[in-house]
């Protein structure tokens, strides 16, 4: 739990203040420090992401976390990943 909260919270950081997103997170991509803090490793597939794309994916996110499925297919095509 405590390691995805982690990662969670910083893609999202990452994204938001940056653009910058690490597009291969995976565990083997990921340690967790002794300290307690993340380590992403292997930044061979990073994009820049557009300000409206940033708030498209947040969008995606929150509404995965709460489950919010009437809310997904808007964020798909929001996202570019299907048509209207």
């Amino acid at each position: 739990g405590g390691l995805c909260a982690l990662a969670l919270n910083a893609y999202l950081t990452m994204m938001l203040d940056s653009g910058t997103l690490h597009c291969d997170p995976h565990p083997g991509n990921m340690l967790a420090t002794p300290d307690g803090r993340l380590c992403i490793l292997d930044w061979g597939l990073v994009l820049q992401v557009d300000p409206d794309l940033q708030y498209s994916l947040v969008d995606y996110i929150s509404h995965l976390i709460t489950q919010d499925a009437e809310a997904i297919p808007g964020d798909l095509v929001a996202l570019g990943f299907v048509d209207k």
